[in-house]
């Protein structure tokens, strides 16, 4: 019987780890609306942001504080080979960040641990 009992508690324990594994790839969807918080250290560490450099160059202006409190919104959902979910956001007035680039990629999960990306 204490056989049978520890075996039923086992299945039960395995079935209820896979159902927490899902993905979060059901939380955000394609028109989901964000707003962009602020870095969790100096720069962002979780959005994928082009260098000055590049900003530059296609003459824009390098101003990384400018994107603290924009709404943005998801316009792809991509799942790597690591299970890291990355979101392609682009501004919800329809304008260029930075005025150069027109959409900034992000590593979901991380960047809303992080608080780089608030749910609105």
């Amino acid at each position: 019987m204490r056989k049978i009992m520890l075996v039923v508690v086992f299945l039960c324990l395995t079935i209820a780890s896979k159902a927490n594994t899902e993905p979060s790839l059901t939380e955000v969807k394609v028109g989901t609306e964000l707003k962009i918080g602020e870095a969790s250290s100096s720069t962002y560490q979780h959005l994928i942001l082009p260098r000055k450099n590049f900003i530059i160059k296609r003459g824009g202006l390098a101003n990384y504080k400018s994107l603290k409190k924009l709404t943005v919104v998801v316009t792809a959902v991509n799942t790597n080979s690591d299970g890291n979910v990355e979101v392609t956001l682009k501004r919800k007035n329809g304008k260029r960040f930075f005025n150069s680039h027109p959409t900034i990629k992000a590593d979901y999960n991380k960047a809303l641990e992080q608080k780089e990306l608030l749910k609105k």
